[in-house]
């Protein structure tokens, strides 16, 4: 999967399913984000569907009320951003009030993670920066 994906010029690939060989993916500097790992192969389970189109991601178990997950939106052009610990969808429209709320966040935590290395407690330095 790797080779051909970076072969189309592909940076990284998020799965709404399993996937395996993540050490192949990993030695190739290939980051893969998916809902779990698998030992199984894809044939004959996955095929390509259609590229560059926009697609819906419905969570598989969303919880209910207020707190539910929806479903998550993708459109060509919009940024995925990803790491350990997830992965978001940015809509294109609002990638600059992300980037900003983003930067004003990392800020506040640097300096609660100053106050706490300092000694100050979590819920004072939240509070002081955070307002909570």
């Amino acid at each position: 999967m790797t080779a051909g994906a970076q072969a189309r010029r592909a940076v990284g690939v998020v799965i709404s399913g399993r996937c395996r060989d993540l050490a192949e993916h990993r030695a190739a500097d290939f980051p893969v984000f998916a809902r779990g790992h698998s030992t199984v192969g894809q044939s004959p389970f996955v095929r390509p569907s259609a590229v560059n189109v926009a697609l819906t991601i419905h969570p598989q178990d969303a919880g209910e009320g207020p707190d539910a997950f929806a479903p998550v939106s993708v459109t060509p052009g919009d940024w995925i951003v990803a790491d350990e610990d997830g992965v978001v969808c940015v809509p294109v429209d609002l990638v600059d009030k992300v980037v900003e709320v983003a930067t004003k966040g990392q800020e506040v935590d640097a300096k609660c993670m100053t106050d706490i290395k300092a000694g100050k407690g979590v819920q004072a330095s939240f509070k002081e920066h955070r307002g909570k």
